[in-house]
């Protein structure tokens, strides 16, 4: 039996999300996540999410299942359900590719930049991992573009 498993998805806001609601999104996934011990990013682009997490099976079927049946998103994509060897992140994290709208979204991606660096060197990248960092260059290209 594998100690940790992953999940990673894809999936769009049912309406724009305003500032306090991103805000309220981000304080209340890290809390919960924090509590059962589940680590990962969830990125955020122009009304799109996508998101890695990992941590114990069980948990990470908790908040799988919390995500599943959240109202706040839909026409959710699972990429990747799967057990893995290591752990790729240490913290919960969001970003969000386009200028962040609040102070707490800004510091949350600007921990998540100091995070990239890390993951840039990591030698073992799981394949959620992978699609995760590919999401991320793509969103930030289109942004950059924008």
């Amino acid at each position: 039996m594998h100690d940790l498993s992953a999940v990673a998805y894809s999936s769009v806001a049912v309406s724009p999300l305003t500032t306090r609601d991103m805000d309220a999104l981000l304080v209340d996934a890290r809390s919960f996540n924090q509590k059962v011990q589940v680590t990962g990013a969830l990125l955020h682009h122009d009304g799109n999410f996508f998101q890695y997490f990992e941590g114990p099976p069980a948990e990470v079927a908790v908040v799988y299942k919390r995500i599943r049946n959240s109202s706040q998103h839909q026409n959710l994509v699972e990429l990747l359900n799967q057990p893995i060897g290591i752990r790729q992140f240490v913290d919960w994290h969001m970003a969000f590719a386009e200028a962040p709208a609040s102070v707490l979204q800004e510091i949350c991606t600007d921990q998540w930049q100091m995070t990239l660096s890390s993951l840039d060197t990591q030698q073992v990248r799981s394949p959620g991992l992978a699609l995760l960092l590919a999401y991320w260059e793509t969103a930030v290209r289109v942004s950059s573009h924008s």
